[in-house]
């Protein structure tokens, strides 16, 4: 089964796992994709491919159009478009989430191509869907060795850097012009190398970071949590309960009893 939709996605999506893989295009807005390992945030021109049985949730801005290219496809019919030319590719991309983070036209230009005839069950068009799908899953594989291979260059060193003094200054007022500070990057360009290299804004990497801190506090502490949000650094109570509810999909207090009913604690 290979199943493809566009769709304009208005509403969050709880977390939940498929018996299928799940490829995600964004063609227009911005998604925020959760698994239990980490957050991706897609801007228009990127993608992330989750396999099968990995838990994951999605949430998006409301009030903007959120354009996306959805696909689902079981092992088996993955395994009949395998080649022994594209075979290891493939078997890489199942085994691990697999996202490309740098805006890519090409991505865009396969998806309309796909769109155009997404109606269409004819054999001829079904079989014309799944090499652009085929194609659509090497340029996104491309693009995410791409950007291993260029872990070490000098600007993913520097991003790194802000990433980890972001980590330790979160509680403080950081802003965009002042994290650029600290690796004598310019804004924009820092902006776009920020996105590039890590997958977030610089103010959604903050704002993971701070969630991350508040919900160890909640499992290793009885602190009261307006507390811990005004200690993690939000100065918005409503700004904190919204911004971990979308990363947690509870409430701060749900969460909490949620760690107690299960007996587990965060590390720290």
């Amino acid at each position: 089964m290979l199943w493809l939709s566009h769709v304009d996605l208005k509403k969050d999506i709880a977390h939940h796992c498929h018996d299928v893989h799940e490829f995600v295009v964004c063609l227009e807005g911005e998604i925020n994709i959760q698994t239990e390992q980490r957050s991706y945030c897609l801007a228009a021109g990127q993608a992330i491919f989750i396999p099968e049985k990995i838990s994951h949730s999605a949430s998006v801005n409301k009030s903007t159009s959120n354009q996306l290219l959805f696909s689902c496809i079981d092992s088996k019919v993955l395994d009949t478009l395998s080649t022994s030319a594209n075979s290891i590719y493939l078997k890489k991309l199942v085994h691990d989430v697999s996202m490309t983070t740098a805006h890519n036209p090409e991505l865009l230009s396969i998806s309309k191509e796909i769109i155009k005839m997404i109606n269409d069950d004819s054999l001829l068009q079904t079989c014309i869907k799944e090499n652009l799908y085929m194609r659509l899953l090497l340029t996104h594989i491309g693009g995410a060795a791409t950007l291993q291979n260029d872990s070490d260059s000098p600007a993913a060193i520097r991003i790194k850097k802000a990433k980890k003094w972001i980590e330790k200054h979160y509680t403080e007022e950081v802003t965009l012009e002042r994290v650029a500070q600290q690796i004598n990057m310019s804004r924009s360009h820092f902006a776009r190398q920020f996105r590039q290299h890590t997958g977030f804004s610089v103010i959604d990497y903050l704002l993971k970071v701070r969630c991350d801190a508040v919900a160890t506090q909640l499992a290793q502490s009885n602190t009261d949590i307006s507390e811990i949000a005004f200690s993690t650094g939000f100065s918005n109570l409503s700004h904190f309960y919204r911004h971990f509810k979308r990363r947690y999909g509870s409430t701060p207090r749900a969460f909490r009893q949620m760690i107690r009913d299960q007996g587990v604690a965060l590390s720290a």
